[in-house]
């Protein structure tokens, strides 16, 4: 009989979990999470999210034990302690899905293959419910991401077999590697809670969002009402797609009824929630490709010289200081609950629009501070995002960038009510509603610190003198950013507690691998390529890709159409 270790990383789920099913039906299995201290000391980790990350493991271990079994959590080395686990607990083998996330993460399990190869342990990886492992273009990607959540999500095993402690007298020996130890807590890791609260955690609260949103109202005004902060449609279950406590595949099932509702209302916000789904998973495939975009811009042109950086800027943009309502109560949210919530993607962006397209600052600086804040951040997500708003997407000369106006405009389309507003901004509570665009002068909240219209002209100034720098006769993939041989993540300076030895190490190798851009062939290049650019067609020349919003019939961008590509 085997008996199998199944390493938990981001799938933190008993249904549709392909290596736990598999492995169960073989024998015995021992479900491992080791708890890293370069995953937990990375500068963008935020202290929040590994408290939920740690509430998580607690409902999840409860999940595991109502099935016979249970979760061995350590804290160290991953290599080490799967090695452990193998020589001490009697472990045939090890399967786990494969993980793009982080290039440290990548880091990890290159060392990991490396370790148990020398020790003649078999892994078997396994992608997971949306990804692939070759490069494919974006277009046939769509088409297998939509048929891989179209399949019945795989069930949970009925029962599992986990070995108990070698002495049942002592279940919490840390020195048995089947001991019975507990989550750690916070301060046991050496980290310490910043006050956020934080969303319920484990599977039945996950579904119990997911059923909330498909039998509440939220079903009906998802698609339209998203980019209003104070409507609170979101579905909350970021944070569980995060650490995978639902598949993509489970959300899919789950919303097949309102898909072929007759209410056409239902039926709209469905495939919205559906199309955000692949939004996200086809960033991670992005990342699975060039991990570098994790610390650099895709386009080499914007990163040749360094962009202006003003520390008082950025305190007075993380602080809610700006004097812009819309912005500071964005700011305020998300230091204050994590923005799982209520800080919706339409917030997010203007927040994000203000540092790097009016404050002229570097997308990375705004995507480090999300990123110690979000209960629900996610590297691929989160970075492309912030990089997409900052318009360094994009190298064609004539390419536009959405530059929100983060005062009228943004309170009369996002909080027109200042529901938002008032919640985050009690200092301007009593201020009537045509007021809280342009609060007059005032002890308590501080003018604006720029000029819209100047900042704005300024940062078109900046991207067009960047993107003159691009050659376009050269081929697109050898204008995009090289992996760096030290991959040091960014921020790293500013913060003397991050752990990042992993990095600084030549050559760092990488699991799953990165394409190597120089050795791409030209059905190659045009695949990677149609990741970044819609439109592309093969041909030794390409036109400009096509602007990806929808236009009137006046051709202006219609700027309340909700961005949904890729």
């Amino acid at each position: 009989m085997t008996r199998t270790i199944i390493w938990f990383r981001r799938d933190l789920r008993c249904s549709d979990h392909q290596p736990l099913l598999e492995a169960s039906r073989l024998g015995t299995v021992l479900p491992l999470f080791v708890l890293d201290r370069q995953l937990l000391f990375h500068p963008e980790t935020g202290v929040a999210r590994v408290a939920f990350l740690l509430a998580t493991l607690q409902a999840f271990d409860q999940d595991l034990r109502r099935r016979g079994g249970r979760l061995l959590v350590r804290f160290g080395d991953p290599a080490a302690e799967l090695l452990r686990l193998v020589r001490e607990g009697g472990a045939t083998g090890v399967m786990a899905h494969t993980d793009s996330e982080r290039i440290v993460g990548r880091v990890r399990d290159a060392r990991v293959n490396r370790l148990l190869a020398a020790a003649a342990v078999p892994i078997r990886w396994v992608e997971p419910v949306g990804a692939v492992d070759a490069l494919v273009p974006y277009p046939r990607y769509r088409q297998l991401w939509q048929q891989a959540v179209a399949r019945t999500p795989l069930p949970a095993p009925r029962q599992l077999m986990v070995p108990a402690p070698a002495d049942p007298d002592r279940p919490t020996d840390p020195a048995d590697p089947l001991a019975d130890l507990p989550v750690p807590s916070l301060e046991a890791l050496g980290l310490q809670p910043d006050g956020k609260p934080l969303p319920p955690a484990g599977s039945a609260a996950a579904q119990s969002l997911l059923r909330t949103f498909l039998e509440g109202p939220a079903a009906q005004t998802y698609y339209w009402e998203l980019s209003v902060p104070s409507a609170r449609v979101t579905s909350g279950l970021s944070p569980h797609l995060k650490f995978g406590v639902l598949s993509p595949r489970q959300v899919v099932a789950r919303l097949a009824p309102l898909v072929a509702h007759p209410d056409d209302r239902r039926q709209r916000s469905a495939r919205q929630l559906i199309s955000r789904l692949r939004w996200g998973t086809s960033m991670a495939q992005r990342f699975r490709y060039l991990p570098q975009l994790e610390l650099r811009s895709l386009w080499r042109c914007f990163d040749q010289e360094p962009w202006p950086f003003n520390e008082e800027l950025y305190a007075a943009w993380k602080e809610g200081r700006t004097g812009f309502p819309m912005v500071d109560a964005a700011a305020r949210c998300l230091r204050g609950s994590g923005g799982w919530q209520e800080l919706n993607f339409r917030s997010r962006a203007i927040y994000a629009s203000f540092l790097a397209n009016l404050c002229g600052i570097d997308w990375r600086f705004g995507a480090l501070h999300f990123m110690r804040h979000l209960i629900d951040g996610d590297c691929p997500i989160d970075h492309y995002q912030w990089a997409m708003q900052a318009g360094v997407t994009q190298r064609e000369a004539q390419a536009w960038t959405r530059i929100y106006h983060p005062g009228a405009v943004a309170v009369q389309r996002c909080d027109p009510q200042g529901l938002f507003i008032r919640r985050w901004l009690p200092e301007l509570a009593e201020l009537t509603n045509d007021q809280l665009a342009c609060p007059p002068p005032m002890a308590a909240y501080p003018a604006p610190i720029l000029s819209y219209e100047q900042a704005r002209r300024e940062r078109i100034r900046q991207l067009a003198a960047r993107r003159e720098a691009a050659d376009p006769a050269l081929n697109p993939a050898r204008q995009m950013a090289a992996m760096p041989g030290q991959p040091v993540p960014f921020g790293a300076d500013r913060l003397p507690a991050a752990v990042v030895a992993w990095a600084q190490q030549e050559r760092a190798e990488l699991f799953p691998p990165p394409l190597e851009l120089a050795a791409l062939d030209p059905p190659a290049q045009v695949a990677l390529e149609s990741w970044f650019r819609p439109g592309v067609r093969p041909g030794p020349t390409r036109p400009a890709a096509a602007s990806r919003h929808r236009r009137g019939s006046s051709g202006r961008v219609n700027p309340d159409q909700l961005e949904l590509w890729p």
